[in-house]
C-alpha cells in the first residue's frame, strides 16, 4: 500500500470515529458511516477494523456504554440514561452494560454515587465557543497513552515548524479506567493553533471541541494528581445534581511548556459539559 493511500485511509477512518463519538446516541447505519469515510460500504467495515482493531458495531457499542459512566453520578434515572445513549429499552441497555462492564447498571449507579473524600470544589459556570484543534490519539492505560499521544503531536509540530503557533494545549480522556480495559482507553492530545492554514497529516487529525455550557474547575499541581481532582469533581456532580451534556470532559493546560514549570506550580482547567 502506498504511504499516501494509507494516510488517506487513516484520516478517513478517524473522520468516522469522530462522527460516531459525536452521534453515538443515534441509529448509525453502515451506509451512513461509509459515506462519512468516502468508502464503499462493501469494504468500509474491513478497512475500519484493520485500522481501529475492532469492528464498527463493537466500537459504537463501546462508545455508547462508556459515555454513560459519568451520568450515573447525576440524578438521571437509568431508563433516561439508556435512552440518551441510543438504547430503545432499559432491558437492552442493562444486558449490554452488564456484558461489557460485568456489573448491572443498578449496581454501578450505587457505586458511582459514593462520595470519596470531603473536599468540595467550586467551579465557574461559563459558555465557551467551539475550539478547532489538531490532535493525536493513543489507546492504552493513561500512563502509556498520554505520553504517547503528546509525543506524536509534538513530533508533528517540530517537523512542520508550527510549535511556536500553538495557542493552547488540551487533553481529552474518553474512558473511565476503572471500568474500561486498558488496551481500549482513548486519549486525545490536542493543539489549538493560531494559524488555520496548517492541515492534519498522517495520524495527526483535526476536530472540534464542542462549545456550550461548562463547569470549569482549576487543578493546581502535578498532572499525575489530576485523577484526585476528577474524583472531587465527581463529588460536585453528585452533590449538585448536575445535568451533563453528551460531550466529553476535557483538560486545558495553562502552561504551554510544562518542562519550564515546577510540577507543584502547574495549572490545569477541567471543563465538565452541562446541559
Amino acid at each position: 500500500m502506498k504511504k499516501t493511500t494509507k494516510d488517506d485511509y487513516i484520516q478517513n477512518v478517524y473522520k468516522v470515529i469522530f462522527y460516531i463519538e459525536q452521534n453515538y446516541n443515534k441509529d448509525l447505519t453502515l451506509e451512513e458511516l461509509s459515506k462519512v469515510a468516502s468508502f464503499s460500504k462493501y469494504h468500509f467495515h474491513r478497512i475500519f477494523k484493520s485500522i481501529v482493531g475492532e469492528n464498527v458495531g463493537d466500537y459504537i457499542r463501546r462508545v455508547r456504554l462508556s459515555s454513560t459512566t459519568l451520568k450515573f453520578k447525576t440524578n438521571q434515572k437509568i431508563t433516561e440514561i439508556a435512552l440518551d445513549s441510543g438504547y430503545e429499552t432499559n432491558s437492552s441497555f442493562s444486558k449490554a452494560f452488564k456484558k461489557h462492564f460485568g456489573i448491572t447498571p443498578k449496581e454501578f449507579s450505587k457505586n458511582a454515587k459514593k462520595k470519596k473524600g470531603n473536599t468540595m470544589l467550586m467551579p465557574e459556570i461559563l459558555e465557551i465557543e467551539d475550539i478547532e484543534v489538531l490532535y493525536a490519539r493513543a489507546t492504552g492505560a493513561y500512563s502509556e497513552s498520554v505520553p504517547q499521544a503528546w509525543s506524536q503531536l509534538t513530533e508533528f509540530a517540530y517537523k512542520n515548524s508550527v510549535l511556536e503557533k500553538v495557542k493552547t494545549r488540551y487533553g481529552i480522556g474518553h474512558d473511565n479506567p476503572n471500568v474500561t480495559e486498558d488496551e481500549k482507553i482513548r486519549f486525545d492530545a490536542c493543539f489549538e493553533l493560531d494559524d488555520a492554514s496548517i492541515k492534519p497529516a498522517n495520524e495527526i487529525l483535526a476536530k472540534t471541541i464542542s462549545g456550550g455550557k461548562y463547569a470549569k474547575f482549576l487543578h493546581k499541581g502535578s498532572y499525575e494528581n489530576l485523577g484526585q481532582t476528577h474524583e472531587l469533581i465527581s463529588n460536585w456532580i453528585i452533590e449538585n445534581g448536575a445535568e451533563l451534556r453528551d460531550a466529553p470532559m476535557f483538560d486545558k493546560y495553562l502552561d504551554l511548556d510544562p518542562r519550564e514549570i515546577k510540577p507543584e506550580n502547574l495549572k490545569t482547567e477541567i471543563y465538565v459539559p452541562l446541559k
